[in-house]
């Protein structure tokens, strides 16, 4: 069995990797790297006869439909993943063309969608030779842990997860069986989150304070997951106020409330969701403004999506609240951290005060250590971070077999 570490290796985004088992090549995710020169996967060594899409994110999913210009790979996923990688990709192709990058179309999207084996946690598939199966790995609504075996070896890939309930995912589920080889993200292999309650409890206090001021509250969100957390979250505080959702987030949270099973708190989320407006014309965007509110609105970097423009349009008596990661060179991260934003070409800064509150879908550094310590793999190889090295160093020290892999590298199990 061979390994061909083809994105996410030493870096955050465009997670590819490629198992070669023998006769059978299985591709886990095919995702994008937004905000660089190098957004796609390095080219893989075979074509794969199937792909697993570990979740629904682009950094996961974004250059899927580029393995189906010229073939037609099973694709493997829950439903929730490919209803919510459809809308994801639908709106990536429409933002590549306007920069007149064509790297493949909605129809080889379509011819992907078409290509796609629907699979519940929990339930075996038959991958050529070897045998899969999905578990629950938190995040967002249909992430999961992906378990390959091909009756000789066992790999465990992790996607991204989160240990934790929140008020839209499930705790994860761990693989009863410990693998030969675990894939682990590392993402937050340095520091641990705030607790989810401390946190929820600041938000209330920070969104009641602005509304009680005057004020008008943004929330920059990411369209899957975030936004729904914080439609709970903000209805649990406040039943009364006009809660705006502006973007693809509206969108996801229709599409969502198709998959009850793999929503946790489902009723609850669909009638907080119910009690929400969406901002379906331009024209509305300004009205929302003229009384105290609270607007979700994408993205949550502040790069594309409606949210910048409100932010410039708020006075000091509002607040925006960043609940999200926020890449280096996005607007988010330029406001968070040197106070700005650029529009049009020219650094503003907004009136409106902002702060920001980790409410990370990822784990934790001691939820990364804490599932090694429970799936007790041979060998493990740390991807999807920034200090990947760093963290492959840490584990041996903890006694384990621990690697980094290099872009490009091809590694024998």
């Amino acid at each position: 069995m061979e390994i061909s570490f083809l994105g996410a290796a030493q870096e955050v985004g465009r997670s590819c990797m490629l198992i070669e088992t023998g006769a059978d090549k299985i591709m886990m995710d095919c995702g994008l790297k937004i905000h660089t020169e190098s957004p796609y996967p390095v080219q893989p060594p075979a074509q794969p006869d199937y792909v697993i899409a570990s979740h629904a994110h682009l950094d996961h999913t974004g250059f899927l439909p580029a393995l189906y210009r010229n073939g037609t790979p099973e694709l493997i996923c829950t439903p929730p993943t490919l209803a919510l990688a459809e809308i994801i990709i639908e709106d990536s192709i429409r933002i590549m063309a306007k920069r007149g990058e064509y790297p493949f179309k909605v129809q080889h999207m379509k011819r992907m969608s078409n290509s796609a084996t629907l699979l519940s946690y929990n339930k075996k598939h038959n991958v050529g030779d070897s045998e899969v199966t999905l578990f629950n790995a938190g995040h967002i609504p249909g992430a999961a842990f992906t378990q390959v075996d091909d009756g000789n070896r066992r790999i465990v890939y992790t996607g991204d997860f989160k240990g934790e309930a929140t008020k839209t995912t499930f705790a994860m589920e761990v693989p009863p069986k410990g693998p030969d080889v675990l894939i682990t993200e590392s993402t937050y292999s340095d520091k641990d989150h705030p607790k989810r309650k401390e946190l929820e409890m600041e938000f209330g206090r920070q969104v009641t304070e602005t509304l009680e001021n005057g004020g008008t509250v943004l929330l920059p969100a990411f369209a899957i997951g975030r936004t729904q957390e914080l439609i709970r979250i903000i209805r649990t505080v406040n039943k009364d106020v006009d809660i705006y959702v502006d973007g693809m987030g509206w969108r996801v949270s229709e599409t969502l409330s198709h998959f009850s099973s793999y929503i946790n708190e489902f009723k609850p989320l669909r009638r907080d969701t119910q009690s929400c407006k969406p901002i379906l014309h331009k024209n509305d965007r300004k009205k929302v403004l003229q009384k105290p509110c609270v607007i979700i609105a994408t993205a949550g970097m502040l790069q594309g999506g409606p949210a910048l423009s409100y932010l410039l349009q708020l006075g000091p008596e509002s607040k925006a609240i960043f609940t999200g990661y926020c890449v280096q060179e996005t607007n988010g991260y330029n406001l968070l951290n040197s106070g700005y934003v650029e529009y049009d070409g020219v650094k503003i800064k907004p009136k409106a005060p902002h702060s920001y509150l980790d409410f990370s879908a990822h784990a934790g550094r001691s939820e990364l250590f804490e599932l090694c310590e429970r799936l007790q793999p041979d060998r493990i190889l740390c991807v999807h971070g920034d200090r990947c090295a760093e963290f492959a160093e840490e584990l041996k020290l903890e006694g384990y077999e621990a690697y980094a892999p290099a872009l490009g590298e091809r590694i024998e199990i």
